[in-house]
C-alpha cells in the first residue's frame, strides 16, 4: 500500500498537466484557476533547493546521533573488547537505525504530509544504508570471496526494495532494485569460469529484453500509474545495459579485468567485428524508433549512446590530429543541429524543437491572470440570503435622500 495520499497524488498530475496545456495557451486563466482551487493537496514539496537543504540537514542530524552513539561505544569499556563484540554492538546500533529511520519515515509522512521533500527521501535512503551495513557487518568474516558475500547482501536486499517500491515509489530506490538484479546475474555468470566469456554479453541482452518489454507494458497499466517513474527507471537501465553488454570497449576492457585476457599488440578480441557493427548501429536504432514511435526515453538513450559509440571508436581509431578531428566532428553537430532544428521548428513529426513549458515556474509570469480570474470567480458568487438595500440606483443603498 503507498504510504503517500493517492488522492493527491491524481491531483498533482491533474495540475502539473494543466499547467503545460496553460503555459500553451490551451484553457484560460479561470479555467486554470477553477483547476488549483478544485484539486489542492496537503502535501508538502518544496522547490529543488528547499528539499537539498531539507536532505542535507536530515542527513547531518542522523550522522550526527549515529556517531555520538559510536563515540560513547569507543569511550566505554567495549573498547577493550575482541572486535567480534564491538561488530555485534554496531551491528545491534545498525539495525537499530535502521528501524527507527523507517519510524520517523512513516511518522512525518503521515502527521506532516511530506511527498518527496528531502527528509523522507533522507530517511528512506538511510534506512536502507544502515540495514546494509547491518548485513556486511553479520557476514563479512563468513565469505572468504567479496562476490559471494555481495551475491548474499543483493538477494537480501531485493524484497526489501520491492516493498519499498510499493510503499514509497522512490526511484533511487528502484534504481538500486534493478542494480541488484543485474549485479547477482553478472556475479553468477562469473563463477561459470571459462564458459562466461561467450555467454556473458548475451545472457546481459537477453536480461534486458524482458525487463524492458515489462516496463513498458506495466506504464500502461492505470493502476500502477503512481508507479510510472520506477518503470522509467526499469526501461532507461535495460536499455543502457542492452547496449553496454555488447559494446566493444566495455567487452575488451571486461575481458581483461574479469578473464584474465591476454592481448598482445594489434590484437583484437574474439568476434571483434560483431561488437564493432553492434556498437556502431545500436544507438542508431534506438534513435530511430525513438522518432518512429514518438518514444522520448528511446530517443534520448540512443542520442546519449551515440556520442558513447563515438568516443569507442576515436578510442581505437584515431587520425592522429586531434585538433582536425575535433574540427570535423563539431562542423558535423553544427549542421545536423542546425538541420534538426529547421525540420522540428513545425511539430509536423509529432515531434517539436520547442522548449517544454516550465510547470514548476508557469506561475511566475501567469500569477497576476490567475488570482484575477479567480478573484471575480469568487465575487460573481452571491450568497442567496444576502438582500441589498433599496437604493433607486442600482440597489446600493445610494438615493436621492437618506
Amino acid at each position: 500500500m503507498l504510504a503517500y495520499n493517492p488522492i493527491f497524488i491524481s491531483n498533482l498530475s491533474i495540475v502539473k498537466k494543466s499547467k503545460q496545456w496553460f503555459s500553451k495557451q490551451l484553457i484560460s486563466a479561470e479555467q486554470m484557476a477553477a483547476v488549483l482551487k478544485k484539486y489542492n493537496t496537503e502535501f508538502y514539496s518544496p522547490n529543488l533547493f528547499v528539499k537539498i537543504g531539507l536532505f542535507i540537514f536530515t542527513a547531518f542530524v542522523i550522522a550526527s546521533a549515529f556517531g555520538f552513539l559510536v563515540f560513547m561505544l569507543l569511550q566505554s569499556n567495549f573498547k577493550s573488547s575482541s572486535e567480534d563484540n564491538i561488530n555485534a554492538i554496531l551491528t545491534i546500533y545498525f539495525i537499530l537505525f535502521s528501524i527507527l529511520c523507517l519510524v520517523a519515515l512513516e511518522y512525518f509522512i503521515k502527521n506532516n504530509k511530506l511527498y518527496k521533500a528531502g527528509v523522507d527521501e533522507c530517511l528512506l535512503y538511510s534506512t536502507f544504508l544502515f540495514g546494509y551495513y547491518a548485513i556486511e557487518t553479520l557476514t563479512h568474516k563468513y565469505y572468504y570471496f567479496e562476490s559471494d558475500q555481495l551475491i548474499l547482501i543483493c538477494i537480501v536486499a531485493i524484497p526489501f526494495f520491492i516493498a519499498a517500491i510499493v510503499r514509497y515509489a522512490d526511484r533511487l530506490v528502484a534504481l538500486s532494485l534493478i542494480i541488484c538484479i543485474y549485479t547477482i546475474c553478472f556475479l553468477l555468470l562469473l563463477k561459470l569460469g571459462d564458459i562466461a566469456k561467450l555467454i556473458m554479453p548475451f545472457a546481459l541482452m537477453l536480461l534486458s529484453i524482458p525487463i524492458y518489454a515489462a516496463s513498458k507494458k506495466q506504464q500502461k497499466n492505470e493502476v500502477l500509474v503512481n508507479y510510472w517513474e520506477c518503470f522509467v527507471v526499469f526501461e532507461y537501465i535495460a536499455l543502457l545495459v542492452f547496449y553496454l553488454a555488447g559494446n566493444y570497449f566495455v567487452i575488451r576492457e571486461s575481458s581483461i579485468q574479469y578473464f584474465d585476457l591476454k592481448l598482445n599488440p594489434g590484437e583484437d578480441i574474439p568476434l571483434a567485428f560483431v561488437f564493432y557493427i553492434f556498437t556502431a548501429i545500436v544507438p542508431l536504432l534506438y534513435v530511430y524508433f525513438g522518432l518512429k514511435k514518438k518514444d522520448k526515453i528511446l530517443l534520448w538513450t540512443g542520442l546519449t549512446l551515440v556520442v558513447a559509440a563515438a568516443l569507442t571508436f576515436k578510442n581505437y581509431f584515431s587520425l592522429g590530429h586531434p585538433e582536425i578531428t575535433l574540427t570535423i566532428t563539431g562542423a558535423i553537430m553544427i549542421v545536423i543541429a542546425y538541420l534538426s532544428i529547421k525540420a522540428l521548428k513545425i511539430p509536423k513529426y509529432g515531434i517539436t524543437f520547442e522548449e517544454a513549458p516550465d510547470e514548476d515556474n508557469f506561475l511566475k509570469s501567469n500569477i497576476e491572470a490567475i488570482l484575477i480570474a479567480q478573484d471575480f470567480g469568487q465575487r460573481s458568487q452571491v450568497a442567496p440570503d444576502v438582500k441589498f438595500g433599496g437604493g433607486d440606483y442600482g440597489g446600493g443603498g445610494s438615493g436621492g435622500s437618506f
